[in-house]
């Protein structure tokens, strides 16, 4: 009796709320053991036990198709998504991956989060809560058993691009552009559906495509940005300490951190394929992707000024927030 009053008036430290961080990357996936586990447990170990973040790695929980209802449905409460596999929702925010306009992740991650925070994205973005932006590097022109030196060596080839604008690229150098998601670019090499791909190098080690792939050519063709979100109304209703914990953890210097860490993964990644000794890595000629630029410029733009609602204010924004991250890191004058 002694025993249970004094259990009964002894306070009971409040648990710690609990959030399912679901990645929809396969486990062993670079993003997750460079930039989203360490980032939960950076979460974890700063919480004083105010939250806890719970990883879930795999594609049957969340993937590139449900990643929005998983959040919205609270079937998981924090998710990674690309905003390109969603471009009827997000139709600004895909400005990343606009070809011809250069810079590194971390500038990209930099220009982003700037627009965000200015409310360039709040139509796209208001009734959510991204704790961290995930930019990726510039695509590269790559091609199996076929030299790559231009794009015109695209002529009569099938390329796999992630976006309308890289669409047009393919198309205006004779090849035909094909709308194949990244997990089956390996099959579709392999089987000759398609011939090649416009894709990072960070893509490389995880899906394995230097098996697949000779020859590769650098130049920009466009990034691309994703997100690990929360629901709006799911992340007000928290209990305070632990919004302060993931605020504290997220953010612009949040993603310029990972924007740096892209870098380094794309870097090391080409390093990767360099290394089979099978491969040809080539750079644009600089008088060619000038002639790329005038040609072709202007119509890429404006193919995404047509289609974003706002579609000029963005670009211009993008362009001028690239520019001025890209000289505040050193990579211009």
């Amino acid at each position: 009796m002694c025993l249970a009053g004094m259990t009964a008036l002894t306070p009971v430290a409040s648990a710690a709320e609990t959030l399912t961080f679901g990645t929809g990357n396969v486990v062993i996936h670079p993003l997750n053991e460079r930039i989203m586990t360490p980032w939960a447990e950076r979460v974890n170990a700063s919480a004083d036990g105010a939250v806890e973040i719970v990883v879930r790695h795999g594609q049957m929980l969340v993937n590139a198709d449900n990643y929005m209802d998983r959040v919205t449905d609270d079937v998981v409460q924090i998710a990674f998504g690309m905003l390109v596999f969603n471009p009827g929702r997000f139709p600004r925010a895909l400005v990343s991956t606009i070809p011809l306009i250069e810079g590194s992740a971390e500038a990209s991650a930099m220009a982003f989060c700037s627009m965000y925070e200015a409310g360039a994205f709040d139509a796209e973005l208001g009734d959510l809560v991204p704790l961290f932006f995930v930019p990726f590097p510039q695509s590269s022109a790559h091609l199996n058993g076929a030299p790559l030196t231009s794009l015109s060596d695209l002529e009569g080839k099938k390329i796999m691009v992630g976006s309308p604008t890289t669409s047009q690229i393919v198309s205006a150098y004779g090849g035909t552009p094909l709308s194949i998601i990244l997990p089956e670019h390996y099959q579709s090499m392999q089987r000759g559906t398609a011939d090649g791909s416009f894709m990072t190098f960070t893509a490389f080690p995880a899906f394995r495509l230097d098996e697949v792939t000779t020859d590769h050519l650098k130049l920009p063709l466009g990034g691309a940005t994703g997100m690990v979100f929360m629901d709006r109304a799911r992340f007000e209703a928290l209990p305070d300490a632990a919004r302060a914990v993931l605020d504290a953890n997220s953010g612009c210097a949040v993603t310029r951190e990972v924007g740096a860490e892209v870098d380094r993964w794309e870097a090391d990644s080409q390093a990767y394929v360099e290394a089979k000794g099978s491969h040809t890595i080539n750079q644009i000629a600089p008088a060619e992707l000038e002639t790329l630029r005038a040609d072709l410029g202007e119509q890429l733009f404006a193919s995404f000024i047509d289609r974003a609602p706002d579609g000029q204010v963005i670009l211009d924004q993008w362009m001028a927030a690239m520019a001025a991250a890209r000289r505040e890191l050193g990579e211009i004058d």
